[in-house]
């Protein structure tokens, strides 16, 4: 059976709100800013163009592998696909994280504030795609 494109490209799509909102400065912007040492100045003078495309075609990555992992445990509902997302999240995001954080020597803050985003957008596209369907439509 194929992949359902369709959900992929929907929890794309809202991956990439989830990051743009959780990152503006009325949220988790400044603090995370402040931890990584960069001003909004400085984030603004960056090629964001081919950044943004960047984080399009990676996030899409990580949806097309969330559906995967999603089909291979046959979490066909909201629920089952959020519960996916969580134990991806808790097993390979969290070490990730944990790891760069040993060896980056940046603020736990700043560490904690990708952590958070990465459990929220694992979660949520898990549900959008479990309650899709994550092979087939």
């Amino acid at each position: 059976m194929g992949r359902n494109y369709i959900a992929v490209a929907v929890a794309t799509i809202v991956g990439m709100m989830i990051g743009a909102v959780y990152y503006m400065p009325r949220f988790v912007g400044h603090a995370w800013m402040a931890a990584i040492g960069k001003t909004e100045e400085e984030l603004r003078g960056a090629n964001q163009p081919v950044m943004y495309v960047a984080a399009a075609v990676l996030t899409f990555l990580f949806a097309t592998v969330l559906a995967a992992a999603i089909g291979w445990a046959d979490a066909h509902t909201l629920v089952a696909g959020a519960l996916v997302g969580l134990l991806l999240w808790i097993g390979m995001a969290v070490p990730i994280v944990g790891m760069v954080f040993l060896f980056e020597g940046r603020k736990l803050v700043s560490h904690a504030i990708t952590g958070g985003h990465y459990l929220i957008a694992l979660v949520v596209k898990g549900a959008i795609i479990g309650a899709w369907g994550a092979w087939g439509a």
